[in-house]
């Protein structure tokens, strides 16, 4: 089941994450970015009402796999599975969260960001391996220095990507790359800018020629007034 999950980034490629201050905000979030076209969506833990939004947003539709991030414990990992997460995301890596992962049949993808770590990830069996944070420590040139060792291996750069360099991260050999608030900024979040944001998301995955915007499955909530 798992290889199911990890091609369907290798085909979407633009994981959006989710970190808000209300459950509102992250549906808002999340309908309007998969109305844009996105098919990958994070919600972390430490998002108010997270389990409500991980259920809504699953109703958009088969082709949208929702996770949760922030996953720092397998307890919480086996909650975010109970919710119906397809995938769990952690900043670090940990053999007791990847185990409950694939017992369950859901991806697994676990963060490192030194060259012994990442093989750690990879060792103990993840799926993924975020590489994070990636802007502070080099950003392009710190995920060049890896594919080299690192080729062959399914890397996830997250942190500081974005619009000006999103597909630089996977023109550069990332599977997919993590992106958050400059997909979704704050400001327009917190004026219920929707379709905003959804044209942005649809704008981006023309860039990466993965065009899946639709009016159907998923419909962004009414703009502020």
């Amino acid at each position: 089941m798992t290889h199911v999950l990890v091609e369907h980034f290798r085909k979407h490629r633009l994981l959006a994450i989710i970190r808000t201050d209300s459950a509102r905000c992250a549906l808002g979030i999340g309908r309007s970015i998969i109305a844009g076209g996105v098919r990958l969506v994070e919600v972390t833990l430490d998002t108010p009402g997270a389990e409500q939004v991980v259920g809504e947003l699953r109703l958009c539709g088969d082709e949208v796999l929702v996770g949760c991030g922030t996953v720092l414990t397998p307890e919480a990992a086996r909650r975010a599975i109970g919710w119906g997460a397809h995938f769990i995301v952690s900043p670090h890596t940990d053999v007791r969260i990847i185990e409950v992962a694939r017992a369950a049949g859901v991806l697994a993808m676990s963060g490192a960001l030194t060259p012994n770590e990442i093989v750690a990830a990879y060792q103990a069996g993840a799926d993924l391996i975020k590489i994070f944070p990636i802007a502070p420590v080099g950003g392009l040139a710190y995920l060049n220095a890896l594919r080299g060792p690192f080729s062959d291996l399914p890397l996830v750069p997250t942190g500081g990507i974005g619009e000006a360099d999103f597909a630089d991260y996977l023109g550069a050999g990332a599977l997919a790359v993590g992106v958050g608030h400059s997909l979704a900024p704050e400001r327009e979040v917190a004026k219920g800018r929707w379709s905003t944001i959804a044209n942005r998301a649809s704008e981006w995955l023309v860039r990466l020629g993965d065009q899946n915007r639709t009016s159907d499955g998923c419909l962004a909530v009414p703009e502020h007034r």
